[in-house]
């Protein structure tokens, strides 16, 4: 690999990783890591990460036009990569999810707010998912004319294992914590049905039952195939059958 460069931008196939910010400017520069970043073909050419998105074309090679794609044992088409990054080294990694559901973000950049946010459901980030939704709320007050849609908690995404709205995601992943934030801020389910133990987090959280939006109501949204989160709970099971008898789910 040290001999390669990137086909798109003849560049070594290295970056760069940011020093904690927060260390002081002399030990920054001390910190400072350079680790692989290659993503090689089957056709044999390599490509930085990043440039490989901005020049994807999904079954071509952006340099060589040669076939990279191929079936899977189900048959479904794939774009089988080998990677090399800091997490070290990855064969027949099927980059075709990860590449097209970037070149849709790319095409469609206001999704991509929404996009983040049911990542952060998937991975039960619940700091994060708070961080988001006070951020939208800050930008909505301070600019009370913006047009765009900012209201995460609404947001239902079409992506591959993260379709739908957060609490379909929540489901999908066994993310009870994840459920019970969202109902909170997101659903008119009455205090009084929510356990002391998740009041408790909540105000050790930073948030205040004040904190629901209005009206809101994610337990009536439906994903792309028309399910309600009851409905895919019950698909599901497991923990979540406890929540169904218990009415959670259901608005």
């Amino acid at each position: 690999m040290a001999d390669q460069v990137c086909s798109t931008c003849d560049e070594p196939l290295l970056i760069e990783i940011e020093p904690d910010s927060d260390f002081e400017d002399s030990k920054a520069a001390a910190n400072v890591q350079t680790v692989p970043d290659d993503l090689e073909l089957s056709c044999g050419c390599h490509y930085h990460w990043e440039c490989f998105l901005d020049a994807y074309s999904i079954t071509q090679c952006p340099t060589c036009d040669k076939n990279i794609s191929s079936l899977s044992s189900s048959g479904d088409q794939q774009v089988l990569v080998t990677l090399r990054n800091e997490g070290g080294l990855q064969t027949d990694y099927d980059i075709l999810p990860t590449a097209t559901e970037e070149a849709y973000l790319r095409a469609y950049p206001e999704e991509r707010k929404g996009h983040a946010y049911l990542q952060f459901c998937k991975e039960g980030d619940i700091d994060a998912i708070i961080h988001m939704i006070k951020d939208v709320d800050e930008l909505e007050q301070e600019d009370d004319d913006e047009q765009e849609d900012t209201d995460v908690l609404g947001y239902s995404g079409t992506f591959e294992g993260i379709e739908g709205s957060g609490l379909h995601v929540a489901i999908r992943y066994q993310q009870q914590e994840v459920a019970w934030l969202l109902l909170a801020l997101g659903s008119q389910l009455d205090w009084s049905r929510f356990p002391n133990v998740v009041l408790q987090a909540m105000h050790g959280l930073g948030l205040q039952k004040e904190d629901r939006k209005a009206q809101s109501e994610i337990r009536n949204i439906k994903d792309s195939s028309g399910r309600t989160p009851v409905d895919l709970a019950k698909e599901v099971g497991g923990v979540w059958v406890d929540w169904l008898n218990e009415g959670r789910l259901s608005p």
